[in-house]
């Protein structure tokens, strides 16, 4: 017969695991998407040279991007999809 003492660390352990992984799974993205399935990738300090790098892209994987302004960071962000 097991022993209170193992009962309440095994129980201590698969809450603990219960509660982790939870917390730690998350998307398998590593960049941020929005609803309309575009990742961004960088962000530039002017708006022709994220038009350019927006360019250079689609001749890769990418179909489409957009270049947004995020006045939090002051940058032209580039988005692909």
């Amino acid at each position: 017969m097991k022993s209170w003492r193992s009962r309440i660390a095994a129980a201590a352990v698969v809450g603990a695991a219960a509660l982790t992984i939870p917390l730690t799974a998350g998307s398998a993205s590593a960049y941020p998407t929005d609803p309309d399935g575009f990742v961004v990738v960088g962000g530039m300090t002017t708006h022709h040279e994220c038009q350019e790098q927006g360019n250079i892209e689609l001749q890769g994987k990418w179909n489409e991007f957009q270049c947004r302004w995020e006045p939090r960071t002051e940058l032209w962000e580039l988005w692909l999809r």
